[in-house]
């Protein structure tokens, strides 16, 4: 087996883990500092992504290690699956369906359209049901070998994913363009958050079909792996770069504040929080446009 276009690409894709998780660590450290006052079930779910994202690394750092130092010069090691190489698959697509149902909630929660957020839902669940499959099968193989038969599994859990990832952020962007007020600041707040959903939507699917077309060309090799371990700090990343937007997206509303207000369309209430927007165009003090807009508040 050629030690540079497997394992040489996996380190390669390592090292761009690590830069990565870097940002995910400075951006967890953001997010904690600067909104203490947020529910204890969004600090709990951050704290769990980042858990996610650290075991993840962790493994595939692991995997790197064991291969090419612990089995330095042991070619027939190279060619057998390491318990850590199967296992980082899990921790990956624990991360990225994470995400994934938070942004579902998002979507429900500013357009209440249930066929819309169940099929998001169920492209998540088929993306992390067939990263299960695809380590029980890794194990099972016990040969890079026979990684060949796992072509599908790949293609279809990738392929969910991305087709995920579109339809959260396509939805996002029209209900936001929906609930343009006509007043330039709660217009380019609605921008920002637009761009936002766009790139949270846009990484991870050019990532993915990297990922599936090295896999479905060259089953043979790693490289395949070099754009895969980084799939899920692209989740995370996107994911905290929107929570960590909030601040620096209210006060782009804020000098308009005071006593001004604005016309909302499209909000619906939400019964959870013991709010009531009107269905119909209505005027609304613009305080209410930060908590009507489900991407600026925190999951409670």
């Amino acid at each position: 087996m050629p030690v540079g276009d497997t394992f040489g690409a996996a380190f390669i894709g390592l090292v761009a883990s690590a830069v990565l998780y870097g940002l995910t660590v400075l951006q967890t450290y953001h997010y904690y500092r600067t909104y203490p006052r947020d529910s204890r079930n969004m600090k709990w779910f951050v704290g769990i992504m980042w858990a996610g994202d650290t075991v993840h690394l962790t493994l595939c750092t692991w995997c790197i290690y064991w291969y090419l130092v612990s089995n330095f010069g042991n070619f027939h090691a190279l060619g057998i699956p390491h318990w850590s190489m199967s296992l980082q698959t899990d921790a990956n697509w624990i991360v990225g369906c994470g995400v994934q149902m938070f942004f579902a909630r998002r979507v429900w929660q500013i357009s209440r359209q249930k066929i819309l957020t169940l099929v998001i839902v169920i492209l998540s669940t088929i993306h992390g049901s067939l990263g299960i499959y695809f380590t029980v099968e890794a194990f099972v193989l016990g040969s890079f070998a026979r990684y060949k038969s796992l072509t599908w599994v790949t293609c279809l859990g990738l392929g969910s994913a991305a087709v995920a990832d579109i339809l959260i952020a396509v939805s996002l962007c029209y209900y936001l363009h929906k609930s343009r007020t006509g007043f330039a600041r709660t217009d380019t707040l609605i921008t920002m958050l637009m761009m936002y959903a766009i790139n949270t939507g846009t990484h991870f699917p050019i990532a993915a079909s990297l990922s599936v077309i090295c896999f479905a060309a060259m089953p043979d090799n790693f490289v395949w792996m070099s754009f895969f371990w980084s799939l899920g700090r692209l989740y995370i990343n996107s994911f905290l770069a929107t929570l960590n937007s909030r601040e620096a997206m209210k006060e782009t509303v804020t000098p308009t504040m005071d006593g001004t207000l604005v016309q909302l369309s499209h909000i619906r209430s939400d019964g959870s929080k013991g709010y009531r927007y009107p269905t119909d165009p209505t005027r609304v003090s613009l305080d209410r446009v930060v908590i009507a807009f489900p991407l600026l508040t925190a999951l409670n």
